[in-house]
């Protein structure tokens, strides 16, 4: 096995950090978000990643508007509840930078994605169409919190339609159960959405903010 495609996710344990990312691979443009991530390599959520070997390009978004972009190789897949891939990241010279910004929110223990207490009206499909309808109570750049009666597994896929104030339709995201809180409702992760999505979320946070 060559060195790239080396990963020891065990190792990692002390990366874990969620913040948004965009992939993009060939034509294909996710809008999803990080499990892990240091200086050299990153674990990103997927519902369908690529295989080891194919060359992916990222664009990090940090807190404060700051975003680095950076490239890879798909070194790892990962499956179940915790289901993309891991990428070594290409030497370059965002290194340094990408170091400074973990070193800082892991020294203050922030979060990356600064939450908001909302109501917003959700609908989650299934084949396309609704099934059942809940409320999001507070949201970020890379997840929510949804107040269900009837809740999803663990580790689930969901897609989900969220009617963001201001919008003349409801942004389409896909979302993984991070948390299950039994006759409360899921905190949620964003993995797959357009740029479309997370520029009108965007807007919408920058309003609140």
């Amino acid at each position: 096995m060559s060195e790239t495609m080396s990963i020891d996710p065990a190792s990692l344990s002390s990366q874990r950090l969620v913040i948004p990312v965009r992939y993009m691979l060939d034509d294909d443009i996710q809008q999803t978000t990080s499990t892990a991530i240091g200086e050299e390599v990153i674990h990103v959520r997927a519902e369908r990643p690529p295989r080891p070997g194919l060359w992916v390009g990222f664009k990090l978004y940090f807190d404060r508007g700051e975003e680095v972009t950076r490239d890879g190789v798909v070194s790892l897949v990962t499956a179940g509840a915790n289901s993309g891939f891991w990428t070594r990241f290409n030497e370059d010279g965002a290194r340094d930078r990408v170091a400074a910004l973990l070193a800082r929110y892991r020294q203050a223990a922030e979060r990356v994605c600064r939450r908001f207490r909302i109501n917003m009206t959700a609908t989650i499909r299934r084949n396309g169409r609704p099934v059942c309808q809940g409320e999001i109570t507070d949201i970020s750049q890379s997840g929510a919190f949804m107040k269900l009666t009837e809740l999803p597994a663990l580790g689930s896929v969901i897609d989900l339609d969220i009617d963001i104030p201001g919008q003349t339709v409801p942004g389409s995201v896909q979302a993984c159960v991070v948390h299950v809180a039994p006759n409360r409702g899921v905190g949620l992760q964003f993995i797959g959405a357009s740029d479309l999505f997370r520029a009108d979320l965007e807007e919408y946070l920058s309003g609140l903010r």
